[in-house]
This record gives structure tokens, C-alpha cells and sequence, in this order.
């Protein structure tokens, strides 16, 4: 009895902790919807794939300035910190920050000095010269962000050890809340008010990413002030002398955060490869006449597609910062049994609120898509969207399952199956986009993040007997219910008369729709027992689901 108690609370736990991370990061990328469509209409759907080359870089460069140090910083302060080692803990925060300050400036004198070259090989030979000058600039500017939003990181990574997520959550909100009043209001008034020229929008929208991620910096570092505090004043009365030196620290910090840069980087190849290739390449096989065509599909693909493909990425994002203290503590406590359910309950709860999702993207693509960004295009980017679901849903997966091998580290075997993924993903990028064009960019991805899952499973059986049969079945009834779900509605929606002219009619249309999908699916995973199983709720009105989750 005691057991099934301890297993139930675990559960509780490590799902309330994901899901707040998961909550914040949530928000700020729904308020980062709010800005993308006008940013697109200011700046122009062409110039958005300035937009996706530069945030392509800037992610990788942004993995290696910190390095995996945040996630270092959060694995070892919950370790030593469950120790009772309040000395140790301090050491790691000083001295994680410490080597963000360096990696951070060398990341970002990097893209100064490489911004030319960079520019060049993304735009292709075809590019007029204009549109080179305006990219460098571009990276310029970026390099301001890439020195301020490591410091971010690490507090945030401080905290997180600390199993503060309220606090790692709000920041993440009030950054993106900044950033978007920023390029919404400054977007308007350089272009449409002054009368810049619209490749301004995109200038201000890469400068807003400096404005949020300071604004944040110093709310985390007010807020966190007596945690800071109460962890000094901990480590003041600690009698017994910190369980590593400074030297020994650096070392665990760098095995942690060394092997995570490796596939932080790796796990970016896709983006990468699509970024540095698919224009020059492009206009090389079928002729420089289509350079503006297939920037355009680009800047859809990358950047508009990409936008909202990272509500269901958050998924990703939470659950891979809210599980890290959690399995480093039945890591530490050599607890495989406890270590599987925690995978488990992972898998099922991610599974049960994404594929729902991508079976809305799927059938609805046309849609949301004009909602968002309305009729310019509509066509182009509702196929491309509606295709782009495989890799949307890959690449939410792929993630979870990485940040679990880090978390129980294997790191080595993380990053021989990103090595071997990549490869699978340079191997068939050039032939899929030769025969299908932007869509071979979606397949190449599609077999990049597959060979991630499988290679990252055997692993995790390898090493701790993973068991995903109970799982497995609960996503085929998921599957089930989402398709059950969505037909419907499907089929309401295709006897309305609708012109896509008006967004308001189609969000009242989508509104109405949402709501009977959603009693559908509930009612139907509810009668194969699926939110009982996974959340492990006896009382299954929505009254009890809701108080479940606000604890």
C-alpha cells in the first residue's frame, strides 16, 4: 500500500513539475504567435527567411556559448542539494557562470568575424548583393543576444536545480512578453509610420530577443533573491567541508555540459543543413530564375511553419527541463524501477496531449494557417504545413527522449546516434530535395528525428530495461480517440461555405469545432481509461482533472 502511495506522489511530482515548465514555455511561445503574424505582414513573407536563417544560427550558437552549462548547473545544484551539500551547490553556480561568460563572448566575437561568409553560403550565388549586406547586418545585431541570454541561462538553469519552475516558468513568460511588445510596437512604428524599409521589421524582431532576455534577467534575479539566500545562509551553518574542490566541479560541470553542446548541435543539424544548403542548392540544380520563388517556400517552411510548429515543441522543452532533477535523483538512488515509470509516465502524457494536436494541424492546416497569417499564400502554406506534421511530431518526440539519455547520462550514446542520424539526414537531404523540392526538406527531417527515436529506445532498454509495451498501447488507443475525434468535425467543417476572406468567421468556426473535439476526445479517452491510467486520477470530472493540475 505504502508503495502504490509513493508511486502515485512520484507520478504527481515529476508531471506537475513538467508541466509547469511546461505552462511557462507554453505562454511565451503563444505570445510569440501573437507577434509573428503582424511581423509578417510588416516585413513581408519574403523577407521572413532572413528571419529563419538567422534564429537557425543563433540557436546553435546559443547551445555553444552555454555549452549544456544550464543543464549542468540544474542536474548537479538537485544533487547536491538532496545531499545536503549547500557548499557545493554555491561552487557549482559560480563557477557554471563563470565559463558562460567565457563561451558566451567567444560565440559571439565568432559570429562578428564569420557573418559575411555565413550570409554568402545561406543566400547561395544567386542572391543579390543587397540581401547579403542585409543578412550580415542581421548577425551583427544577434550578437548582442548571444553575449546576454547564456547569463539567462545559467540563473535559470540555478534555479531549476533548486525545483523553483514557478520562477523558471514566469521569467520564460515575461521574456517573450518583452520581446513581443518590442517588435510589435517598434516594427509599426520604423515601417509604418516612419517609412523604413520593411527588411526593418526583421532588424527590430532580432534586437527584441536582447530587449526580453534582459528584462527576464533581472526579474529571475530579483526574485530569486531568497532562495540565493536561504541556499548561503544553508551553506554558512554547513559544518562538514563541500564534497569537491573547484577543480573537481569544473570537470563534472564540462563532462555534463561538453557532451551537451555535442548534441545540442547535432540536435540542430536539420535546421542547419536546411539553412546552409537548400537555397544555393536550389538555384544550382533548376537555375537561378527561381531564387526569389524558393525563398519564399523557405521562409514559409522555416519560419512561418516553424512558428507554430513550437506550441507542440514545448512539449519538448518542458518536460525536458521539469525532468531533470527529478531522474537525476532516481539516477543517483540507482532506482530502475522508479526510473521506468518516470520514462513511461513521460511518453504517455506527452503522446496524450500532442497527437490530438498534429491531428488538428493535419486535417484543419488551411485553417490555422490563414488565421495566421491570412490569404497571402494560402495555398503554399497550408500544403507545406499540412505535410510538415511528420516532422512536427518527430521532432517534438526526438527531444523528450534526448533530454532523457542526458538526464541518466549517456551521453555517449546520445551523441553516436545524433552522429548517425545526422548523416541519414545529410545523406538523403540533397537527393529528396532534388526530386521533391521544399518538401524533400520535411522528408530529410523526418528520417533525421526517426533514427534519433529508435537508436535513443534501444538505448534506454540497454541500459535500464525499458518496457514501452503499456505505452505503446495506450498511444494506439490515443491515435484512435484523435482521429475519432477530428473526423467529425472534419466533415461539419467541410459543408460549411467558407471563402477564407474573414479570420473572425473562421476563428468562430474553429472555436465552435475545438470545443466538440475536445468533449469528443475527452470522452472517449476517459472510456478507454487513458486519463485514469496516466495521470492516475479515479475521479475523472473535469472539475477533479483541473484541481489536479493546480495542485
Amino acid at each position: 500500500m505504502e508503495n502504490k502511495v509513493n508511486k502515485e506522489k512520484m507520478k504527481q511530482s515529476l508531471l506537475i513539475g513538467a508541466l509547469t515548465s511546461s505552462f511557462g514555455i507554453f505562454v511565451s511561445k503563444l505570445l510569440g504567435l501573437l507577434y509573428y503574424s503582424p511581423l509578417s505582414a510588416i516585413a513581408g513573407e519574403s523577407n521572413m527567411a532572413f528571419y529563419s536563417i538567422v534564429y537557425t544560427y543563433y540557436d546553435l550558437l546559443l547551445q555553444i556559448s552555454q555549452a549544456g552549462i544550464p543543464f549542468a548547473i540544474a542536474a548537479m545544484v538537485a544533487k547536491y542539494y538532496s545531499r545536503e551539500d549547500y557548499k557545493t551547490v554555491l561552487l557549482v553556480r559560480k563557477i557554471g557562470t563563470t565559463i558562460v561568460m567565457g563561451l558566451s563572448g567567444f560565440a559571439a566575437l565568432f559570429l562578428i568575424l564569420a557573418a559575411g561568409p555565413l550570409s554568402r553560403q545561406s543566400l547561395g550565388v544567386s542572391a543579390p548583393a543587397q540581401d547579403i549586406t542585409n543578412l550580415k547586418q542581421m548577425f551583427y545585431i544577434l550578437a548582442i543576444a548571444v553575449i546576454i541570454v547564456p547569463f539567462l541561462s545559467a540563473l535559470r538553469g540555478y534555479i531549476q536545480g533548486l525545483k523553483r519552475l514557478d520562477l523558471y516558468a514566469s521569467s520564460q513568460v515575461l521574456e517573450q512578453f518583452v520581446r513581443v511588445f518590442s517588435i510589435i510596437i517598434f516594427s509599426y512604428l520604423f515601417v509604418r509610420v516612419l517609412g523604413f524599409e520593411n527588411i526593418w521589421a526583421i532588424f527590430i524582431a532580432i534586437f527584441a530577443a536582447s530587449l526580453g532576455a534582459f528584462a527576464a534577467f533581472a526579474y529571475t534575479k530579483l526574485l530569486s533573491r531568497s532562495d540565493v539566500k536561504g541556499v548561503e545562509k544553508l551553506a554558512k551553518n554547513q559544518k562538514q567541508k563541500s564534497e569537491l574542490n573547484q577543480k573537481d566541479i569544473l570537470k563534472e560541470i564540462l563532462m555534463l555540459g561538453i557532451p551537451y553542446v555535442i548534441i545540442s548541435f547535432l540536435g540542430t543539424a536539420g535546421p542547419l543543413i536546411n539553412t546552409t544548403f537548400f537555397l544555393d542548392y536550389m538555384t544550382k540544380v533548376n537555375g537561378p530564375q527561381i531564387y526569389e520563388s524558393a525563398k519564399l517556400a523557405s521562409g514559409i517552411l522555416q519560419a512561418n511553419i516553424a512558428k507554430i510548429s513550437n506550441i507542440p515543441s514545448v512539449l519538448a522543452i518542458g518536460f525536458g527541463s521539469g525532468m531533470v532533477p527529478y531522474l537525476s535523483e532516481s539516477l543517483e538512488q540507482r532506482d530502475n524501477k522508479k526510473i521506468t515509470a518516470q520514462i513511461n509516465q513521460i511518453l504517455d502524457t506527452s503522446i496524450f496531449i500532442l497527437m490530438p494536436m498534429i491531428m488538428i494541424f493535419i486535417f484543419f492546416a488551411r485553417d490555422i494557417y490563414f488565421i495566421m497569417y491570412g490569404n497571402r499564400n494560402l495555398d503554399l502554406g497550408a500544403s507545406l504545413f499540412a505535410l510538415s506534421n511528420i516532422q512536427i511530431f518527430l521532432g517534438t518526440v526526438a527531444p523528450i527522449f534526448s533530454s532523457i539519455m542526458m538526464s541518466l547520462k549517456l551521453r555517449k550514446e546520445a551523441i553516436i546516434a545524433l552522429i548517425i542520424s545526422f548523416f541519414g539526414k545529410l545523406i538523403t537531404f540533397f537527393p529528396l530535395v532534388k526530386f521533391f523540392g521544399t518538401a524533400g526538406m520535411i522528408y530529410s527531417s523526418g528520417v533525421y528525428y526517426l533514427i534519433q527515436i529508435v537508436l535513443y529506445f534501444v538505448s534506454l532498454r540497454n541500459h535500464f530495461g525499458i518496457n514501452i509495451k503499456g505505452s505503446s498501447r495506450r498511444f494506439v488507443k490515443i491515435l484512435i480517440s484523435s482521429l475519432i475525434m477530428v473526423l467529425p468535425a472534419y466533415v461539419l467543417h467541410s459543408l460549411i461555405p467558407f471563402d477564407y476572406t474573414s479570420r473572425i468567421i473562421d476563428i468562430l468556426i474553429m472555436g465552435v469545432l475545438g470545443i466538440l473535439m475536445l468533449g469528443i476526445y475527452y470522452a472517449i479517452t476517459v472510456y478507454f481509461r487513458l486519463p485514469q491510467r496516466i495521470f492516475g486520477i479515479k475521479d475523472i470530472s473535469i472539475r477533479k482533472l483541473i484541481a489536479r493540475f493546480l495542485g
